[in-house]
Order: C-alpha cells, then structure tokens, then sequence
C-alpha cells in the first residue's frame, strides 16, 4: 500500500484503498473487476491534485488487468502512460525495463530496443542495469547476432552479480547457453545451463533449478548422450517425489 510510503490526503487515501482492491483482483485473475475498481480511481483523480505515485499505480495496474485480460496493446499503453509521469529516475527505469520485456516478448524489437535505452537513461542502481542489458541480449540473439548477444548477456550477468540477484544471474546464463545452443557450441552450452541450475539452487527456487534440468538434458540429448540424458531425468524425478 502506497500509504505506507508517503502521507497521503483524504483522497489519495480513497484512491489507495481501491488501488489495493486491484491488486487482490488481480491477483486472483479477475481482471474485470479490477478494471471496474480502477475505473473508479481513474474518475476520482480527474482534475484533481493527486501524488504521480498514486496515478502511476492506477495507471499501471489498469495496463496488468487489460493485459491479464488479453488486451496486451492496450495494457502496454497504460504503461507507457504511467512511464510519462514517473518522476523518480530509477522508477522511471524500472517501468521502461518491464515495457521492454513484453516488447521483446511480442517480438517487437525495435519498441523493445527503443524501451531497453530509455530504462538506461535513468538508472542509477546495478539490480536495474539488470534487465535493459539482458533484454538488448535477446534482441541480438533474435536477431542472429550471436557475438553481439553474448557480450550483452555478460554484461547484464556482471549486474546481477554486483547486485547479488542470483534468480535473474541463472535466467541470463540460461539466455546464454540458448545462444550457445544455437551457435552449435554444444559442450559451452552444457557447461553454462549446468551453471545457471546452480544459481537457481543458490537461490532456493526449486522449480527454476527443475526446469534448467529439464533443458541440460535436452542438451544432453542433442549431443547424442541419451543415457546421461535419461540417467538426469531420472534423478529429476526421484528429487521431485
């Protein structure tokens, strides 16, 4: 809740609590009713003096129902509305980074580029340098520009190293043995996705490490090691159950 952070009037208390009214909704995938609860914010806020967090946070809540809904063109546009009006430059960052990622996602990769520069324009913490670096990364390796992708990669590594964020280290080492993959460097690929399970473990998330496996045996596979493959599928599934 916003109130936690700053004082609020009156009525930017009002606008909080439907705020956190679309957050359960949204939580619990009934975007229309957050839509209808935000709805409500939006028509509360009309010509009145209201703190750029308060509208920041209605406008992207009402950019996740829409996309939750499966208005992603619409969803993204609300986003980019409450990036207008951020003031705080690692917030701005922040918004720009997530709006690359769905770009990136939809394989749109010039709004994704364009998203991934502005978030470099503002930032100023390394856990934010994060996500425009690895997001330029995918961009490269979509693009088939293989040496350019891994540079990038690295780059972001090297942040989330700084930053000790050890879920997002084993998503880009992960992203570089894909790129790896595709270069047909088979034995570097297996090296760095059997690195990216040992982040994941690092950083307690189970079901990331499980999925990691799951691609180091597909590796293994490619590779022609059917039975080391199966053997690690098989201790995959004794560690499950």
């Amino acid at each position: 809740m916003i109130d936690e952070i700053m004082e609020l009037t009156p009525l930017e208390k009002e606008i909080d609590a439907l705020l956190s009214k679309s957050v359960y909704y949204i939580q619990t995938y009934r975007a229309i009713d957050a839509l209808n609860v935000l709805s409500e914010a939006q028509r509360m806020m009309n010509g009145q003096s209201v703190h750029w967090r308060i509208r920041t946070a209605v406008l992207k809540n009402t950019g996740q129902a829409y996309i939750q809904s499966g208005q992603l063109e619409k969803g993204l546009a609300y986003f980019a509305q409450s990036y207008d009006i951020i003031e705080d430059g690692d917030d701005k960052a922040a918004a720009a980074g997530l709006l690359a990622g769905y770009f990136l996602r939809d394989g749109k990769l010039e709004e994704a580029m364009k998203w991934a520069d502005k978030a470099l324009e503002t930032v100023k913490v390394a856990d934010l340098m994060i996500a425009p670096y690895q997001i330029k990364g995918g961009i490269a390796a979509a693009q088939g520009d293989y040496p350019k992708a891994i540079e990038l990669f690295n780059q972001a590594a090297a942040y989330a190293e700084e930053a000790h964020c050890l879920t997002d280290l084993a998503m880009i080492i992960s992203d570089l043995a894909a790129v790896y993959n595709e270069m047909g460097r088979m034995e570097i690929a297996l090296s760095e996705m059997f690195r990216a399970e040992r982040y994941a473990k690092e950083s307690r998330n189970l079901d990331l490490m499980f999925r990691f496996v799951v691609r180091r045996a597909k590796i293994m596979y490619k590779m022609g090691k059917d039975e080391e493959a199966k053997a690690l599928i098989m201790t995959l599934d004794e560690q499950k159950n």
